[in-house]
């Protein structure tokens, strides 16, 4: 089979989708049932993928999606076939046909129909292009917007509700890596359950591209890491819940803890709030935001943490709480969406609405050395239960019904 494989062109400021597109490339080029991997990038990722994928299967195709020329392109494509779309809903004259297939012919990203490959698969929820030869199957990995709509502005609702709806009507498939994604789609979108795969990911092994990680020496020097730390990774969106955890470090430090709080992550628009709550609560030599660091520096900062605590408020699957089990640090983490089915056990969670149930939680797994010898002891059985699954099986019979779908 043959896969053309899009990666997003904002690398790590993706967050946890980027880490998420890395897991499954290494799962394809694993796979025995794959024989040659398109790999569809933008310029700005050249030196990253000759550097981690040097593999016979991989085929870089590089589209210069920061030219000039292309960002022209770019921006009149997507008009041009939004328009169409929008107004297909009502009419389907041949003028919106004519303009669609105008998108189509200035839109760079046809350049996939010319590598003949099975299937497109666009590891996100929104591809760069529909109505292609090729199969395009996404990954939808929440509508959180549903769930949450006060965490997003009006524009960002609009955005999110366009391209989802394309990504919905246009896909010749979907997959999600949970069932409970899978319902919302089939709630909110009237899916037919035979249109959306469950496909997991790998979760048990390392979505970074590289095995390395950075000494904790080098990492108290160039972060400035005089003691021990909780970590906490992931973008500064409202919904990751991070203005409750300041709350409870500050509960805790006021009750005789001595602990600090190390967050990297994309930050985002929402980080000005955190930063007023900081300075106003007297937190800053407490907490530490390094932004996106570089994947050895993240790997060594989960080996060198005592704790980490995951208190989103939504999460389609959370990536850093698998990658706490994988390196061992004690992991304890919210009680929501598909959480509480990686942990397993109850113990280690909480109801991320409730400061006082947070703030216990991580003061055991700050001090209680049964509590947090016994959470190491439940990584190791779910990393084990997890090596169990034949992840690949179920994405190629995703691919295979995309293509039954032409």
């Amino acid at each position: 089979m043959k896969i053309a494989y899009y990666l997003h062109h904002s690398t790590l400021k993706a967050g946890g989708i980027f880490t998420y597109s890395i897991g499954i490339l290494k799962l394809l080029i694993a796979s025995p049932a794959v024989d040659v991997i398109y790999l569809i990038h933008s310029e700005n990722q050249r030196d990253y993928i000759r550097e981690k994928f040097i593999d016979p299967k991989v085929r870089p195709v590089e589209i210069a999606r920061f030219s000039l020329l292309n960002k022209a392109r770019f921006g009149l494509a997507y008009l041009l076939f939004d328009l169409a779309f929008i107004y297909g809903q009502y009419n389907t004259s041949r003028l919106l046909r004519w303009v669609k297939k105008l998108s189509l012919l200035i839109n760079p990203y046809r350049k996939v129909d010319r590598l003949k490959a099975d299937i497109f698969h666009v590891p996100l929820q929104f591809s760069p292009i529909y109505g292609i030869k090729t199969p395009v199957l996404t990954t939808m990995h929440d509508v959180q917007e549903l769930h949450f709509p006060d965490y997003f502005t009006s524009g960002e609702r609009l955005h999110r509700a366009l391209h989802s709806k394309k990504a919905m009507d246009l896909s010749d498939h979907v997959m999600v890596s949970f069932s409970h994604i899978k319902a919302d789609l089939i709630t909110y979108f009237q899916k037919k359950p035979t249109e959306i795969s469950v496909c997991p990911p790998p979760f048990h092994t390392n979505w970074f591209g590289t095995e390395n990680h950075t000494q904790p020496g080098i990492l108290r020097q160039k972060y400035a890491l005089q003691k021990d730390f909780i970590l906490y990774p992931a973008a500064t969106w409202q919904h990751k819940n991070h203005l409750r955890l300041f709350e409870a470090l500050k509960n805790l430090n006021a009750n005789g803890h001595d602990i600090d709080l190390v967050c990297t992550g994309h930050q985002t628009a929402y980080m000005q709030e955190l930063e007023k709550y900081i300075l106003r609560e007297g937190l800053s030599p407490r907490i530490s935001f390094l932004g996106i660091v570089p994947e050895e520096d993240l790997i060594g900062l989960y080996k060198m943490a005592r704790l980490t605590v995951i208190p989103t408020l939504y999460e389609a699957g959370s990536g850093p709480l698998y990658e706490a089990m994988r390196y061992q640090v004690p992991v304890i983490c919210s009680s929501v969406t598909s959480l509480p089915e990686t942990m397993q056990d109850p113990a280690f969670l909480f109801d991320p609405t409730n400061l006082d149930e947070m703030t216990k939680m991580i003061g055991k797994g700050w001090k209680d050395e049964d509590f947090r010898k016994k959470n190491m002891e439940n990584s190791i059985l779910r990393m084990h239960e997890l090596s169990k699954a034949d992840y690949a099986d179920a994405f190629i019979k995703a691919y295979q019904t995309s293509r039954k779908s032409r």
